[in-house]
């Protein structure tokens, strides 16, 4: 499942630049000559769309809002917060707009990116049975974007909303007791990067974005929990973190 994931976002990456492709059929002429015609001030007004592709890696930080199957034995509480941390690949699209003042860009830009971000360990209450499994795969920001530019770079930084779809599941092996939820968390997300235009409109780039999520009072889905002392459905709150860096190929298409 692991390797499927890291091939999704390489295909969603490849799309979104395979769209660009379609939209402007003279783009691959461009690319062959950009080099030579890119412009020693180059100009980013405008609309621009193009494919992300590289490394992230996520912080799990749980917190049991309440006595449950997963967390007592008998009466006893045994604990409340459990930690988690994942590292993989991340790909999407991005599209935006911005308008130039001088060597000032300032603009709005949206991103979709699927990752490969799941760990799986045991429990700190009960490590020998119990499983715990924390995921994000899919992720959206909007921000704003203020950029300063010279000859053909242009560095810029960014902040915003951000979203993530993150799944906790957690399993009691021998009792085969399974509980799961499945959710969207919201939060902020900053950044920062650079574009440098290699050609007509074609630009390549790296950024690094930061983006923190919470989860408040999500019900853990588990009909088999039961009720009474040693039992109960899991409550948690929940804080996401997650940093990545991105090589970045845009197109920047004007007005």
């Amino acid at each position: 499942m692991r390797y499927v994931d890291m091939g999704r976002g390489f295909a969603f990456a490849c799309l979104a630049t395979g769209m660009v492709l379609f939209a402007r059929p003279a783009v691959a002429d461009e690319m062959a000559a950009g080099f030579a015609q890119a412009s020693p001030n180059a100009h980013w007004g405008g609309f621009y769309v193009g494919g992300e592709l590289g490394w992230s890696s996520a912080e799990f930080d749980w917190d049991y809002k309440n006595a449950n199957y997963f967390n007592t034995l008998g009466p006893a509480v045994l604990g409340s917060d459990f930690d988690q941390d994942a590292d993989g690949v991340i790909g999407g699209g991005l599209a935006g707009y911005s308008y130039q003042s001088g060597p000032w860009v300032f603009g709005i830009e949206g991103s979709l990116a699927t990752a490969d971000l799941k760990d799986e360990g045991p429990s700190p209450f009960f490590p020998a049975i119990d499983t715990y499994t924390s995921e994000v795969d899919w992720l959206a920001t909007v921000t704003g974007r203020v950029g300063y530019a010279w000859d053909r770079w242009l560095v810029f930084g960014k902040a915003g909303y951000a979203g993530a779809d993150v799944e906790l599941t957690l399993n009691d092996a021998t009792s085969q007791v399974r509980a799961n939820t499945d959710t969207w968390a919201n939060g902020w997300t900053v950044g920062a990067g650079a574009d440098y235009m290699v050609g007509d409109g074609i630009a390549v780039g790296l950024a690094y974005d930061f983006i923190d999520l919470s989860i408040d009072n999500e019900t853990v889905s588990c009909p088999a929990c039961g009720t009474g002392v040693g039992f109960g459905t899991p409550t948690v709150d929940g804080r996401i973190q997650v940093q990545s860096v991105m090589a970045r190929l845009v197109f920047y298409l004007g007005p």
